[in-house]
């Protein structure tokens, strides 16, 4: 639609995997070699890992490019089946009869293809996309295909390209045989501020067939972080602000225009990660009133006294009862501004008598 408008002979951010349009940052430069040299090397296992919209899928399209003629590959992009299916699929990706053949049969079959395939000199490399959907027992089965292999060399090659999930399964104890077969593992990382400006420039020109400066330099910046260096997201959000650009009839993309693509495409997302750290700033708050009230609770318990009531009674002396007038001087109440009188004391008794 806003091809013509800008000058471009095609879509220069659509999401097929085009290895047209392949950049090669840092990352992908030094993945793309280490994988070049482990098939080269004759490595068994080889695993790539990285984000969602890091660039995997044309990273491996690429090198299936530069494959030569003498590799048979076999590539698995629907890794969610059980352990013989994805045996069933892997030989028919060789061209295998298949039908009704049982587990034992498929393996021998599979087997006898791979040394035919060494007495030719010809490699063999099975690539599967989007490992880490792969259920254990299904990786342990690609385990045991790394087995088929001959004194000197391995008869099969297996790329793994997968998110980071796969590093954690390939982590896990339970599939450490595994792990220790990997020879070659890299991670792709996103682009960084300059290589996302060539990034876009770089598709640009493929597009144009010359360099068209149709994005401002504040424009490249709003891109980047707003995509944070994560190939996809940029093709998304240049592909939208050209589409809002030449709904606006500007030939020039300048970071307002980068803002309105970000909120159509990014703005639910964006909302949600917002909210994230409030949400969980109040589970925290609510946690800790509730620890701090069952410990003011706790220790009023503890320091708690049940209040005692204490009779003190009089002491007592050994003495004789009053009697006659003492006893009744000493029963009635003293009056008001009289001293109070108590009972004679024994030598008064004596000097009464």
């Amino acid at each position: 639609m806003y091809t013509a408008f800008y000058g471009l002979n095609e879509k220069p951010f659509a999401l097929a995997p085009d290895p047209r349009f392949l950049f090669l940052a840092a990352s992908h430069r030094e993945a793309l070699a280490h994988v070049l040299y482990g098939i080269e090397q004759g490595e068994g296992f080889i695993a790539v890992t990285g984000e969602v919209g890091t660039g995997k899928t044309t990273l491996c399209r690429t090198l299936l490019e530069r494959l030569g003629g003498e590799t048979e590959v076999a590539f698995v992009f629907n890794p969610m089946l059980s352990g013989e299916d994805l045996l069933r699929a892997i030989s028919m990706e060789f061209g295998l009869f298949t039908a009704g053949c049982t587990r034992a049969q498929l393996s021998d079959q599979l087997n006898q293809f791979l040394l035919e395939q060494k007495r030719e000199r010809r490699r063999v490399l099975l690539i599967v996309d989007e490992a880490q959907n792969l259920a254990p027992e299904t990786l342990e089965e690609i385990r045991l295909l790394s087995n088929l292999e001959t004194s000197t060399s391995k008869l099969i090659q297996i790329l793994l390209f997968g998110q980071p999930e796969l590093d954690d399964k390939l982590d896990s104890n339970e599939l450490r045989q595994l792990r220790q077969r990997i020879s070659v593992r890299w991670s792709l990382g996103s682009l960084s501020s300059a290589e996302t400006r060539e990034y876009v420039r770089h598709r640009l020109r493929i597009a144009a067939q010359h360099d068209p400066e149709i994005f401002s330099s504040r424009a490249l910046s709003e891109v980047h972080r707003r995509a944070r260096g994560i190939p996809r997201l940029v093709n998304l959000l240049c592909d939208r602000a050209l589409l809002a650009g030449y709904a606006a009839g500007q030939k020039r993309i300048g970071p307002d225009l980068v803002g309105v693509a970000a909120r159509e495409i990014l703005g639910a997302r964006r909302r949600v990660l917002r909210r994230r750290p409030w949400i969980r700033r109040s589970y925290v708050a609510g946690a800790a009133l509730v620890l701090l009230g069952s410990g003011v609770l706790a220790w009023q318990q503890w320091t708690h006294v049940e209040p005692r009531v204490v009779v003190e009674s009089a002491p007592t002396r050994e003495s004789t009862p009053p009697v006659g007038a003492a006893a009744a001087r000493s029963a009635e109440p003293a009056r008001a501004g009289e001293p109070f009188v108590g009972p004679p004391s024994e030598a008064e008794s004596k000097d009464a008598g």
